[in-house]
């Protein structure tokens, strides 16, 4: 008698184990993008809000030294380098000095975001970036005296009047 060398899988058992394998990741990676999505939309809500609570406090701190503005000027984050031309006419406000294009920021929230810790001594915005890929290219948080002491903050896509559907703006608004 011959002994039988049965060691190992044979090509069937193979390929039904790489089939199955296929499947689940047909079936989970686009759960799995969801997800990463979802997190890169919360970190740039997060990231908006740090920037309108940094100039809340900065506008009410009497130690600051600046009032806020009158008209509407913006904080806008890009998901990209800041390479090609940006929409800066599209509104009134100043732009502030940002390195690599990572943000754009115009003179008080520069202020008021370097009071907060939001931009580092070298000038660089602390991780102030649209990390989404998918619900918006671009976000700005636009803001102005309300003449009473308080601030109006709007968000949009783009500098200037907040597009109507606006994902950001609808996120930032709870919607």
């Amino acid at each position: 008698m011959q002994k039988v060398n049965d060691k190992g899988f044979s090509l069937v058992e193979l390929i039904i184990v790489i089939a199955i394998m296929a499947i689940l990741v047909v079936v989970l990676a686009p759960q799995y993008f969801r997800y990463i999505e979802k997190s890169r939309n919360a970190t740039d809500l997060q990231n908006a809000r740090a920037i309108v609570t940094a100039i809340e406090t900065y506008a009410t701190d009497p130690n600051s030294g600046y009032p806020p503005p009158d008209y509407w000027q913006a904080v806008t984050a890009f998901a990209r380098d800041d390479r090609e031309d940006r929409p800066d006419g599209m509104h009134g406000g100043s732009y502030g000095g940002a390195l690599n294009g990572d943000t754009r920021v115009d003179d008080y929230a520069w202020y008021a975001m370097e009071a907060a810790g939001l931009i580092k001594p070298s000038g660089r915005p602390v991780g102030i970036r649209a990390q989404s890929t998918r619900n918006w290219k671009t976000w700005t948080v636009e803001y102005k005296s309300d003449g009473r002491g308080g601030i109006i903050f709007r968000f949009g896509e783009n500098a200037g009047e907040p597009v109507a559907g606006d994902k950001f703006r609808e996120a930032m608004e709870g919607k």
